[in-house]
């Protein structure tokens, strides 16, 4: 038979466990994710990229070599992973290949002004 203290004890954390099987998680805030996006990348809406090449607002342009795209968490995806039009925000080097592309989210292609 275990001592008063250890009976004890251990009864407050059955006790405590108990407790808590029935309490939702507590929820943060909210927190909006904010992207760094260059001020001169362009706008637009870009199809899924064939062979290296997209095609963005009517206009066809290579992918450079170490091209990234990323979704609206911000990931870096592989060409492939797009596979519907999405509107997007672009940077491309000095031979004209698109060199960076951010898929927005609806949040941000509201706020996104035609440039």
């Amino acid at each position: 038979m275990a001592d008063p203290i250890t009976a004890a004890i251990i009864g407050s954390v059955i006790g405590s466990i108990v407790e808590g099987v029935g309490t939702p998680p507590a929820v943060g805030p909210t927190v909006a994710m904010v992207r760094t996006i260059p001020e001169d990348a362009k706008i637009g809406v870009m199809s899924p990229p064939v062979q290296w090449q997209v095609q963005i607002g009517g206009t066809t342009y290579p992918l450079s070599v170490g091209a990234q795209i990323r979704n609206e968490l911000n990931m870096i995806i592989l060409p492939t992973m797009v596979q519907t039009p999405v509107k997007v925000r672009y940077t491309t080097d000095i031979t004209g290949a698109v060199v960076r592309v951010w898929i927005l989210s609806s949040t941000e292609a509201s706020l996104q002004v035609n440039r």
